[in-house]
């Protein structure tokens, strides 16, 4: 993962040979609502003044003293990073300077915009839990909302779906289009479900799909909804795709929401045996 992806741009700069005074500066903080300044000569970064150091600088009586005086007196090592570097490479360094940003530069040394460490960490927490390929909720998530609901009064539906024929778009297309296909089906989930609800990328080319407090009945038109969304398009590159389905709720069908989930699997097999493209459910 490459950091210029999370650059904040046009961070709040002023120029080396501006001026300013100390007390200019917590003047221009106030207004602008900053709590740093990077200082630039040439575009490029050489310095950074945050509010602690302003706090400082006060407490020293150095309100009076200009930019350049004030890094004469108070010099200090600048931490950079280019804009092709590695988010993890950016965390560490700023975890290791303990530090909450990051200035970020090109490759000719010119100020590109800055990275925010809590940025970081929400990232790492989405990618932990969200899966790369297709932006749903990964396996891993699913575990924590199992752990979460199972034992509750919770009503879940659990819409299983898995693509049919898959091995065919990767032997005949390749990869790059049977990524495609899978990308495509996550994003008819998406748009067949509401924000209180989950949908999850099991694993492969299979989907699981939670929806909450709704009877069966609704469950069962959700699942036909993404399932004609699905297989009535027609793509130009790689034709028509199927799916089958299995439903299950929860906890009429079972009160352990782990095994509600593989009531569904089930489910879904027995429309994968007995034809495909099929969408069967826990009588």
């Amino acid at each position: 993962m490459k950091i210029f992806k999370y650059i904040r741009q046009k961070p709040f700069s002023i120029n080396y040979d501006e001026n300013y005074t100390i007390l200019d500066l917590a003047s221009l903080f106030l207004q602008t609502n900053n709590d740093s300044t990077i200082v630039v000569k040439d575009e490029k970064p050489i310095y950074i003044i945050t509010n602690t150091d302003l706090i400082n600088f006060f407490l020293q009586k150095d309100e009076a003293l200009n930019i350049k005086e004030i890094i004469k007196k108070y010099p200090k090592h600048l931490i950079v990073i280019k804009q092709n570097s590695d988010v993890y490479d950016a965390y560490k360094q700023m975890r290791g300077a303990s530090i909450e940003h990051l200035i970020v530069v090109d490759n000719n040394g010119k100020l590109i915009g800055e990275v925010y460490q809590k940025d970081l960490v929400m990232k790492f927490v989405e990618f932990a839990l969200k899966d790369e390929l297709t932006g749903l909720n990964n396996a891993r998530f699913l575990d924590t909302i199992i752990q979460r609901y199972n034992g509750t009064k919770t009503n879940i539906g659990v819409i299983f779906i898995d693509i049919d024929d898959f091995k065919h778009f990767n032997d005949t297309f390749g990869h790059k289009v049977g990524d495609e296909v899978i990308q495509f089906v996550a994003d008819k989930i998406k748009e067949s479900i509401r924000e209180v609800d989950f949908g999850f990328r099991y694993g492969g080319d299979e989907f699981v799909i939670m929806i909450f407090e709704q009877p069966k009945e609704i469950v069962l038109k959700i699942a036909k909804r993404i399932f004609d969304k699905i297989t009535k398009s027609i793509n130009d590159k790689y034709g028509k795709v199927g799916i089958s389905v299995g439903i299950s709720m929860y906890p009429q069908d079972n009160k352990d929401l782990e095994q509600v989930i593989t009531l569904a699997d089930k489910e879904l097999y027995i429309a994968k045996n007995t034809g495909k493209g099929k969408i069967e459910s826990v009588d």
